[in-house]
């Protein structure tokens, strides 16, 4: 048997059913603030993972960079064909 508080099953003074009214507000108003933190975490998390790519996509880049200064720089053919080799593959 499901119970049903409606006012107009029961005789409520109106004092109890403003402050029943405004109750029920602050439950919907904390509700949809819950709901708007929810989605602000999402989106923080959201930008945390796409700065982590972006900071793993700048290591790799100056990783590569670095390796091929080195390269550049130490001379030799040996180097050179390593450069080339490198260059061509990426």
């Amino acid at each position: 048997m499901a119970t049903d508080l409606n006012a107009e099953h029961f005789s409520i003074d109106p004092t109890s059913a403003l402050v029943a009214e405004q109750f029920s507000h602050a439950c919907d108003l904390l509700k949809a603030e819950t709901r708007r933190q929810a989605e602000k975490i999402t989106d923080l998390e959201e930008q945390a993972e796409d700065f982590e790519t972006r900071i793993r996509s700048i290591t790799e880049t100056a990783t590569q960079f670095k390796f091929l200064a080195a390269l550049a720089t130490g001379g030799g053919a040996l180097s050179i064909i390593a450069l080339i080799k490198v260059l061509i593959t990426t």
